[in-house]
């Protein structure tokens, strides 16, 4: 099987078809798809894309958002591509996470030329060095990229499938009657769920200049959609210039390990800011609580290591879990693998014990090398675990559009609240970020004020430790003289 990572491929398409009256396989997708001279590309379009991961409960759909613009342009031989989206919010009330509830329209620009990956939007790139292989893979996945690099790997077709390697995936493509890309298959990874089929429908061609296009694109992952747009415009080979930035192309390469930051937030609490999420370490007498596994196995291992030796002599027994989102849960199967108890809303048991039982053979992780049964203890309404000086509660978000599963923790003593999603206090002094809706953060604080807790400071997953106050401010709850 050969592979395609970073091609040159317009002399061999040219190679590939010059002097064949009647083409097969490949070479025929090639000339029926007008791909032969195709050096670049702009096509445009709108529809729905959905969440992954981000599910209103364990095992549904992912939450759909409507794509008001959908812009893709992209040159074959750089090769480069950007793609620009501007979303709205697509179900009313909201459910399910995906930065949800949007308040405004938000737009993402995300670009990749040879091997640099980069954000737009803010004052400057953003360079995304981790996610130039899932980006050019993009890239040469659309109709007629994969015919490119199908063409230049110098793969034949087995009737009307052909198999070959793009950034390291193994890709099927099927053909339909018309010698048209149909369809592109291949394998993804997540860290809770483990392999992942991706697949890409391609339907409905049209001609633009020559070049049969599709005007209906559909991606699932894991069976359930995550783009489903409609296109309106294509403009074969105009012209895509795709300059990198300073700041990107200048960019030191990211630290092999997962820097872990602890900021001591009470008597034997400790905040630990990891791979842009956080946890809360809390002391009992003789083992220690962890508040959320999230991300991945990199970022568990490093916190878990921090912790021990932050609180040596008393082991991690125990790790909550504050709802079935992947970004909450990506580290858990890692504490399943070093024997320790996962803590999570009944709603979710059934679901992990599920997934955890998949195949994990495109990433092995600790679990997948080594496997062993995962202890889950299920919260139903509310628990409280004690030594006697110390207690933590847990109680079920029931009310919450964000997620079924949802547990908040709250530290009574220390008037702390921990919690998953909702409220993330961003950096700096503002309060809150004008992009975000208030739908999940009101139900949260009802839940509050119905269980009668009375917090001083919330310690979220997604942002640092702030007063309670700044919650209520940013939501117009609470005084505006109060000090933030």
């Amino acid at each position: 099987m050969r592979s395609i990572s970073t091609l040159a491929v317009g002399v061999v398409l040219a190679v590939a078809t010059a002097g064949c009256s009647r083409p097969t396989g490949v070479a025929a997708a090639a000339e029926a798809m007008g791909a032969t001279n195709l050096n670049s590309i702009q096509f445009s379009g709108s529809g729905s894309n959905f969440a992954f991961g981000q599910a209103a409960a364990p095992g549904a759909r992912w939450p759909r958002f409507e794509v008001k613009t959908y812009n893709m342009a992209i040159d074959y031989q750089a090769p480069a591509m950007r793609l620009e989206m501007v979303r709205a919010q697509g179900e009313n009330p909201p459910r399910g996470g995906g930065a949800q509830p949007f308040a405004v329209d938000q737009r993402t620009t995300q670009v990749v030329s040879g091997k640099f990956a980069w954000t737009e939007g803010g004052a400057q790139a953003a360079p995304n060095p981790g996610a130039v292989s899932d980006r050019r893979r993009q890239l040469w996945l659309t109709p007629h990229g994969v015919i490119k690099a199908a063409l230049a790997a110098n793969v034949t077709a087995d009737g009307n499938v052909v198999t070959f390697k793009v950034e390291d995936s193994d890709v099927k493509v099927t053909l339909n009657d018309q010698n048209l890309v149909d369809r592109v298959e291949y394998l993804s990874t997540n860290s809770v769920v483990g392999d992942v089929p991706v697949e890409v429908t391609y339907s409905d061609y049209a001609d633009f200049g020559g070049v049969q296009f599709p005007t209906h694109i559909v991606e699932k992952q894991d069976g359930f959609e995550t783009l489903d747009v409609t296109i309106k415009d294509v403009k074969p080979n105009a012209p895509v210039a795709i300059e990198v930035p300073a700041n990107v192309a200048s960019a030191p390469a990211p630290p092999a390990a997962v820097n872990v930051v602890v900021e001591k937030v009470g008597d034997g609490l400790w905040s630990l800011n990891a791979a842009n999420t956080r946890s809360l370490a809390v002391e009992f007498a003789d083992h220690i609580v962890m508040l959320e596994g999230p991300t991945s196995e990199a970022r568990s291992l490093a916190v878990n290591d921090t912790v021990l030796k932050t609180v040596p002599n008393k082991p991690i027994r125990y790790v909550v879990n504050t709802h079935a989102h992947y970004d909450h849960a990506g580290g858990l199967r890692t504490y399943v693998a070093q024997g320790i108890t996962v803590i999570t809303h009944e709603a979710n048991k059934a679901f992990y014990e599920q997934v955890w039982a998949r195949p994990w053979t495109i990433k092995p992780d600790l679990l997948a090398t080594s496997p062993k049964p995962a202890t889950i203890e299920a919260v139903a309404d509310k628990r409280v675990m004690t030594d006697g000086s110390r207690t933590l509660e847990l109680y079920h978000l029931d009310n919450s559009g964000h997620h079924t599963g949802q547990l908040i923790a709250y530290l009574p003593k220390e008037r702390i609240l921990m919690y998953g999603d909702g409220y993330n206090p961003p950096a700096g002094t503002e309060i809150r970020t004008p992009e975000r809706g208030p739908e999940f953060a009101l139900q949260m604080y009802a839940k509050i004020q119905q269980l009668k807790l009375s917090p001083e400071r919330i310690a979220p997953v997604h942002g640092r430790v702030v007063p309670f106050e700044n919650f209520k401010i940013a939501w117009g709850i609470g005084s505006p003289n109060t000090t933030r």
